[in-house]
């Protein structure tokens, strides 16, 4: 008996390895040719890009996609080799011989336990590589309206830091409000603002270069304006962070690793910037519920494709097609959702799961499995 189990389930397993691969090839020329490759084609048409770069550009579009191809592949891989063999009987006769569903679905479950790492591995080094040879292939490290607020230890701002633009190595639009000491009625919020076209980033410091001062009476006016050649702000503990912050601000949370995502969301935190902070909690959320997302899209998949043999076959895929579709479509809408605080981000990185979890229960109550 055992050994055929174990035939069952090599058979079972190459069945839905073979349709998975299929899956997932499909997804990826259904995703990357109609909005990608096009606009890879196109700068190579208009000599934008080389060929090398454009190919390039291609497999390096590859990983990002990978982590939904994966989980939907072996929905679909489930789907297709379940469906055909409760259309052939062969899982009636199956079923005769004593062997129960859940034990059909064990192959299964082990090629997404596979899945899942092979989301893990993309999510954490493939994904971040990927996106950042992108960015600098295309040169797109360019960062607008950097803001960062420098406090004293009782938390009352010192001083505003506004960066017009960054494009990795080059700071340049400069403007530096700084607050007066004492704040009273007849007293200006503002004690002078610096304005200067470029800054550079030091180990203990931050410098303004080639700049304008312009220091404010207590009337509220410009009271005298000067020229400096540098000027030194921002102490060490301060020129770090804002250092940090400006270069994880040039980045979207896919291309960190999981450490760096974490260092940024400890900062973030830090800062009280709390919006982003929860935003970037729920990316990183996203990293596990969407590998895991392979376990139950599987075996939603299994149930879909178990079918009566006189049932009409495509009620399974496009019911399939619709689960895949609310998946994925409300993640924007979650993602906006928790960084406006209205849910967690665990939740809302959790919340497409759940959504086939849910489908998973009624279809094993509507199937009697």
């Amino acid at each position: 008996m055992f050994g055929k189990l174990k035939i069952l389930d090599k058979y079972i397993f190459n069945q839905v390895l073979g349709a998975t691969i299929m899956g997932v090839l499909l997804f990826i020329i259904l995703w990357i040719s109609p909005e990608i490759l096009f606009k890879i084609i196109r700068r190579f048409i208009y000599g934008e890009i080389s060929m090398e770069i454009a190919l390039k550009l291609f497999f390096l579009e590859i990983p990002e996609i990978l982590t939904k191809a994966i989980p939907v592949g072996l929905m679909l891989g489930g789907l297709f080799v379940f469906d055909r063999l409760s259309k052939d009987s062969e899982l009636t006769i199956m079923r005769m011989s004593g062997i129960s569903t859940l034990r059909l679905v064990f192959p299964i479950f082990l090629l997404s336990l596979a899945g899942v790492a092979l989301c893990f591995l993309v999510y954490k080094t493939m994904i971040p590589y990927s996106t950042s040879e992108i960015k600098l292939l295309k040169n797109d490290v360019h960062q607008q309206y950097f803001v960062y607020i420098d406090k004293e230890k009782n938390k009352k701002p010192r001083q505003v830091l506004i960066v017009g633009g960054f494009n990795g190595s080059y700071l340049y639009d400069i403007k530096l409000l700084r607050f007066s000491d004492k704040v009273q009625a007849d007293t200006p919020l503002m004690k002078s603002i610096l304005t200067s076209q470029s800054a550079e980033i030091k180990d203990d410091h931050w410098e303004l270069v080639n700049g304008i001062k312009y220091d404010i009476a207590p009337n509220g006016v410009y009271k005298s304006t000067e020229r400096f050649d540098r000027f030194e702000f921002l102490d060490k503990d301060s020129a770090k962070k804002a250092e940090q912050l400006l270069i994880y601000s040039t980045k979207r949370p896919r291309e960190m690793t999981d450490n760096q995502l974490l260092d940024y969301i400890a900062l973030l935190e830090e800062m009280e910037l709390h919006e982003e902070k929860r935003f970037a909690l729920s990316k990183y959320y996203q990293r596990f519920s969407h590998s895991f997302g392979c376990i139950f899209l599987s075996i939603c998949g299994v149930l879909l494709g178990i079918n009566r043999p006189r049932e009409k076959r495509l009620i399974g895929f496009t019911l399939g097609a619709g689960l895949i579709f609310s998946y994925y479509i409300f993640i924007p809408f979650l993602d906006m959702l928790a960084q406006m605080g209205t849910i967690a981000p665990a939740l809302a990185a959790w919340v497409p799961d759940f959504i086939i979890i849910a489908a998973i229960a009624v279809l094993a109550k509507y199937k009697n499995i």
